[in-house]
Order: structure tokens, then sequence, then C-alpha cells
């Protein structure tokens, strides 16, 4: 059997069942295979067709998978997964399937055009995304060949990145796609019905570190830290790990290197994501933690967060977390779950005066007096001498100068250091407050961090370390248990053979470290085995 030695020597072919499908140009080529422009020429319409790549076309393991890629793919029925239509088989013996043709822009196309993209427009895709995925995730019925009644599977896509995802422009707005579930991983509990099982499936710049340990037991959660990757790249317009305009050169093995080992770097800390809200940052970094077990554990809870975070202004969620809420809110607001990063290292704001605190003003009530007197008393003045002798007198005048205490207007100077006195005092227990929040709140980090290491969790503890900012007051202590964390982190792993990733972790640990003489010796060790 003869193969096409290019995917160009395709076009202007028809195949299908009748030559149904009339091949016009090549779309793109994926992971598994070509996809081009064809014409329905029995419907008159134009559709997308992918065509197995013809360097696997040999393969019967992999041209049992890309049969498995229709199945799924016809089964998912969902807005947000592109329609599969047809499937079949070349004379030449390439498998291909029919989707729907979609008129739009790939979030790779996107940020090629714009870098980054505004928060609520990216919130609103990646809710899409999220919607889509739910539906794989909870899984589908299929019958397999042979069988005598249909499986619940659930597939995980393994390969989310802005090539997979397409934006098209609709009357009603934006409408979000997921393409290519063919390399998706049924996950199924009992059968495992590949041979390729334990072998790397997806994009390095996008895996999560479970896929790049080519572990057994991936499940959704590894699309859930790709989506991750990818918001922070629609935030910020960068990738997580500080690798900026170099990150299309590195290799995959850096790419792998970063996932499992490097921190990702807090994205309010990357240019021009200052102001977005403490509430988006946690949920864009809990899809990025190193562990499965520490990110959100479904797509529906990574949802429901990301629309709060735009359904709620950032103030109003930090000043409920740190202080107690009007007695009667004319706006119940709704409980947001956030993560203990943002919890533990929000800004704490003091409490303001509100309208019914104001200071009183330099003059008491008009109605103190009687009006037909106020206007005399208010522009006539008397030398200190006649105020005594006129004060003693019983006229009428006597009264208007000179009135009962209960009804003396307090000088402008002695209501001004009143005033002053009162905000002073607000202001220094403010401070007050302010001081004991913080320092129960930093007490509160190294505790986590401290309790990451005794659970021997050393990249979660490493990550949280991470977060402790140089200005403050528990910082050494931080990078002296992070700098431990990652001692203990590289033994485990060179206890487990993985010689390459301890020594990048040893690597760490830097100069002024009392470890790091320990850490350059075992690197030694290690670079020889």
């Amino acid at each position: 059997m003869t193969f096409p030695a290019q995917p160009e020597t395709w076009i202007g072919r028809s195949i299908g069942d009748r030559q149904r499908y009339r091949l016009e140009r090549r779309l793109g080529s994926g992971g598994m295979g070509d996809v081009f422009l064809a014409m329905d020429t029995l419907l008159g319409q134009h559709v997308a067709l992918k065509l197995l790549k013809d360097k696997l076309a040999a393969s019967k393991s992999l041209r049992k998978r890309f049969e498995r890629e229709v199945a799924i793919c016809a089964a998912l029925k969902s807005d947000h997964i592109v329609n599969v239509s047809d499937y079949g088989v070349t004379d030449e013996g390439h498998p291909f399937y029919v989707m729907e043709y979609l008129r739009g822009d790939s979030l790779k196309q996107l940020l090629k055009q714009q870098q980054r993209l505004p928060v609520e427009r990216t919130i609103k895709i990646v809710t899409q995304v999220c919607e889509g995925l739910r539906l794989a995730h909870s899984g589908i019925d299929l019958w397999w060949s042979g069988a005598t009644a249909s499986e619940h599977v659930k597939v995980v896509h393994r390969d989310l990145k802005p090539d997979n995802i397409f934006v098209v422009p609709t009357a009603l707005g934006e409408l979000v796609k997921i393409l290519d579930f063919g390399i998706a991983k049924i996950r199924d509990e009992s059968i495992d019905r590949t041979n390729l099982t334990y072998g790397f499936i997806g994009t390095f710049r996008y895996a999560a570190p479970e896929q790049l340990r080519a572990a057994n037991t991936i499940d959704a959660r590894a699309d859930i830290y790709s989506l991750g990757v990818i918001l922070y790249e629609l935030l910020s317009g960068t990738d997580p790990f500080g690798f900026g305009a170099q990150a299309y050169s590195i290799t995959g093995m850096g790419w792998a290197m970063a996932h499992k080992t490097k921190p990702p770097v807090p994205i309010r800390l990357q240019p021009g994501c200052e102001n977005l809200s403490p509430q988006l940052e946690a949920a864009v970094m809990q899809c990025l933690q190193k562990s499965p077990n520490d990110r959100f554990a479904s797509v529906e809870q990574l949802k429901k967060v990301l629309k709060a975070t735009i359904t709620h202004k950032p103030e109003a969620a930090i000043d409920n977390s740190l202080h107690p809420s009007p007695p009667a809110p004319t706006h119940p607001q709704p409980s947001v779950p956030v993560t203990p990063d943002v919890a533990t290292t929000r800004a704490y704001i003091p409490p303001q005066p509100t309208e019914t605190e104001v200071i009183p003003s330099t003059s008491l009530p008009d109605t103190l007096l009687p009006p037909h007197k106020q206007e005399v008393r208010a522009n006539v003045q008397f030398p200190a001498a006649q105020q005594s002798n006129l004060t003693n007198s019983n006229t009428d005048d006597s009264i208007l100068i000179s009135p009962p205490a209960r009804h003396r207007r307090l000088s402008t100077s002695t209501l001004f250091f009143v005033g002053a006195a009162i905000g002073v005092g607000i202001v220094a227990l403010g401070a007050v407050v302010y001081s004991y929040i913080q320092f129960r709140l930093t007490a509160q980090v190294i505790d986590e961090i401290q309790t990451l290491k005794h659970q021997a969790r050393y990249e979660a503890c490493a990550s949280r370390a991470e977060t402790v900012t140089r200005d403050s007051t528990v910082y050494a202590e931080a990078q002296a248990i992070l700098n431990e964390c990652h001692l203990e982190h590289a033994k485990q792993l060179a206890g487990s053979s993985n010689f390459a990733e301890a020594i990048a972790i040893a690597r760490q640990i830097p100069q002024d470290s009392p470890l790091y003489s320990q850490a350059q010796i075992l690197i030694q060790d290690w670079s020889e085995i």
C-alpha cells in the first residue's frame, strides 16, 4: 500500500462513501493528523475533514486510537465541543472523520493578534471551556465492538492548548468550542484498552506534571492544570514560569522540568497584571498547583469561582473577609471559595467612618437661641471688661450675649482639638488592629509552610513559601524552610532514581543558605551516577 508523501497531494481529491467529500485546502496540522477544508457534495456545504497523518497510517495501534477518537467525539454532544458528523477510510487505508467547519479564530490566533485578552472576555471564554469539559469529565456512554452492554466512561482531553480552543463570533456573542479530543484518554477504572497508556501524549508547554511523569492515573485535574496555563497566558500575555520571549525556544525537557519543579510566578507580579483581583489570582494559581490534590476538584468549581470574580467587586470581597459586614446589607453577597494563599496574604483595610460618624460642626443648631436675637449675637463684639459688666447686668442683652452654659457654642479651636483627638484615636486603633492582624496572618503562613514540610509535601511547601514577599517580616524564616523543602525534595527524587530532577531542585538552594554546601555535595554525587 502506498501513501502520499505530502499533505498537499490530497487537495482536489474526493474521498468517503461515493466520493462524498472533496478536499479543497489544508487548514492545519495536529498531533494526530491533517485537517482540510472539504466540500460535502451531498449536502452542498463546507466541512472540516481530519485525515490521519501518513507516517502513522501503517500502525494498527494508532489507527485504533484514531477510530476511538471518532467514537468519543461523536458521543460528546455539547455546544462547546466541535460536532463530529461522519467518518470513514480512504481507498489507501487512511482513516478520516468529518467535523463542522468553524469560522472564527483559535485562542492561539487571538493571542498573536492581541498578546493578552481583557479579564471579562477571558473569563467568559474559559468558563465556556469548563462547560464543555464538564460533559467529558462526567462521562459518556459508549458501545464497544462485541460488547453486550454500554459502558459509562470518563474522558480527559489531555492536550488542551490555545490551538485546540476555537472562538466563533455569533449574534449572541462569542461561542467557544473545544477541538481535538483525538488524544483523549478514556478513564476506565476497570480496563485499559491501549498499550500506549504509559507514554506521554500532549503538548509539553501545557502538560500537567503528572502527565510528564507518565502516571497511569491521569484524571480531569490534568485538564484543569492545562486550562490554568492557558488562563495565565490569556490574562498576562506570558507563561507562568518567567520564560517570557524565550518560551518558544524552550525544549520539551525544559518545559517538563518547569512544570514538575519550578513554582509559577504569581500572576499579579507580571507587568500589567497588578490590578487583577486577589480572587482571580488565587483561582489561576490553584489551577497550577503541582499536586492534583491541591487544584480544583472539578471544572464546575473552577467555573463558579471565575464567574464570581467578575460578578462582584474584589474590594468588597476583601473588606467582608476581614471585618464584619454591615448589619443589613442591601445586596447579600454569595459565598466565594477562596484558597488559603489569598486569605493569608490580602491587605487589611482599616474601617473608615461612615456618614453617621461625622464629627460635629463648629456651631450648635440655630434653634438654641431665639431667632430674632441671633443676628445681634453674631455681629456684636465686646472688650473683655465690657463683657464682664454686661454679664452681671440683668438686661435682656446680657442673656443674648452670655447665654446659659447649656446653650453656649463650642469654639472652633475647641472642636478642632476634639476632632483631632478622635481622629488620632481612630488611627491609633486602626494601627493596633492592623498590626495584630498582620502578625496573625504571617504566623499562619509560617504554620502552613511548616505543616506542608512535616507532611513531606515538599512541592506544595515550596510553592507556599515562594508567595512570601521580601518586605514580609517572616521572609527570612520562609526562605529557610523553602531551602529545607528543596533539599528534602531533591533527596526524595534521588531515592526514586530521578537524578536529573533532583539536581535541578538542589540547584535552587542559594549560596547564602547553610544547606548550600550539603546540596553541592549531593549534586556532585548524583551527577556521577
